[in-house]
């Protein structure tokens, strides 16, 4: 009986410790079921792999090389082929970049219109009613005789040889042209009209047939003044000294 009780104490000790009382471990895996009621869910969103798609990490991405952000930009014009055209009374010249041309096939009810055209050489020998002279560079124009006017508009750089008659030249928003009038021309008292023009010249025959062609710049920066009394306004042409 003796033994019997000292085998029951022992079994009687053994209790809490088989209960997880001594060891952490045991305890928690008594509790079965119980064991994750303690723990905080994890949601997808959580995990490294899934946050790209959760969208809560910023994903940095690589700027695009020069070279193609320079490919995306948009590309330029190509240039219109070159061209003379009759269209009703005009004849187009246009996009011109070298040689010379002539027109030829013109009267006097045909308007020759010259646009578009860059280091290029013209040359209008018949009879014409006008000629327009529209968004050139370093072109040089040569012209016989016209009906009515010439009229060069938005050009850079551009030359005129006029040799027989235009009673009206219209030089408009042009920059560094130059304006050749020969005797034959100057004879018939042309009239030269300038609007937003700047570093413009007139070439003039000289004195004598022998003699070269005189540069004479056209002014255009004006002084205006207003009379105090009269309250009258005149502008004078700026004369640049030395």
């Amino acid at each position: 009986e003796a033994n019997k009780g000292k085998g029951a104490g022992a079994a009687e000790s053994k209790q809490p410790e088989a209960s997880g009382g001594g060891n952490p471990l045991f305890a928690a895996l008594n509790k079965g079921g119980d064991i994750t009621k303690g723990l905080k869910k994890v949601t997808r969103d959580m995990t490294n792999k899934d946050k790209t798609v959760s969208g809560k990490v910023e994903v940095v991405k690589p700027k695009a090389s020069a070279t193609s952000a320079a490919s995306k930009k948009k590309a330029p014009a190509k240039q219109k082929p070159a061209a003379i055209r009759k269209q009703g009374f005009r004849i187009w010249v246009e996009n011109f970049t070298e040689g010379v041309q002539e027109i030829k096939e013109a009267d006097i009810k045909n308007e020759v219109y010259i646009t578009n055209c860059k280091n290029a050489g013209f040359s209008v020998a018949p009879k014409v009613k006008t000629v327009t002279i529209d968004s050139c560079q370093k072109v040089q124009i040569e012209i016989n005789e016209v009906l009515t006017s010439v009229d060069m508009i938005n050009c850079k750089g551009c030359t005129l040889y006029i040799k027989k008659m235009a009673p009206t030249i219209n030089i408009d928003k042009c920059d560094g042209p130059r304006v050749v009038l020969f005797q034959e021309l100057l004879d018939t008292k042309p009239q030269i009209v300038t609007s937003m023009t700047s570093d413009m010249n007139i070439s003039v025959p000289g004195a004598t047939a022998d003699d070269d062609f005189k540069d004479v710049p056209i002014p255009y920066q004006y002084i205006t003044t207003v009379d105090p009394q009269s309250k009258a306004v005149q502008s004078v042409a700026m004369s640049h000294m030395g």
